[in-house]
């Protein structure tokens, strides 16, 4: 079984340069997680009984960090084109502010269960994903159509042709 074309990784990057994209996605994301809370509450804002109002500020600007990483990456042809633009940023900021919390704070076994056993209804189930998801989302859209913009369709053209493989250009780009 093969990886599905649309998460192929960029071509002609070694491994190595793969996986540097992810430890530098989640360094920047636990970065601008701790930092935010760090700089405008503190670090015990984060705990799991702490209320949910400076969370959601340290997620949105762990979303705004991780996305804008994975936005600099893709432009760098670094990491996988449907990866950074949606798999990666999606799943380290599901992932790192919960790991962070739980490393520092302990495990929230009943929260947990709690989100488990009522996702459908929890309304702040669905803010603090927003707040994790919506603010990144809209920074690596702009930073993404800012960074196209400058480039004319000669520019554009070389850039898939050294950045994307023969196979995901075939499928997605060519028509």
């Amino acid at each position: 079984m093969s990886l599905p074309i649309g998460l192929a990784p960029f071509a002609n990057q070694s491994r190595t340069a793969h996986a540097g994209v992810l430890v530098g996605g989640a360094l920047a994301c636990l970065i601008g997680y701790v930092g935010a809370a760090a700089l405008l509450f503190e670090i015990g804002a984060l705990d799991h009984g702490a209320p949910d109002g400076p969370r959601r500020v340290a997620s949105a600007v762990a979303s705004l960090a991780c996305w804008g990483f994975y936005a600099a990456g893709f432009v760098r042809g670094r990491g996988g084109p449907v990866a950074d633009a949606f798999v990666y940023p999606v799943g380290t900021v599901a992932v790192v502010p919960t790991a962070f919390r739980w490393v520092t704070f302990g495990p929230a076994w009943v929260a947990f269960r709690d989100r488990i056993a009522l996702f459908l209804f929890r309304p702040g189930l669905f803010v603090d994903a927003a707040a994790l998801i919506l603010p990144g989302v809209a920074f690596a859209v702009g930073l993404l159509a800012l960074w196209a913009s400058r480039l004319d369709e000669t520019e554009i053209e070389a850039w898939q042709r050294e950045h994307l493989s023969t196979a995901f250009r075939r499928e997605f780009i060519d028509e």
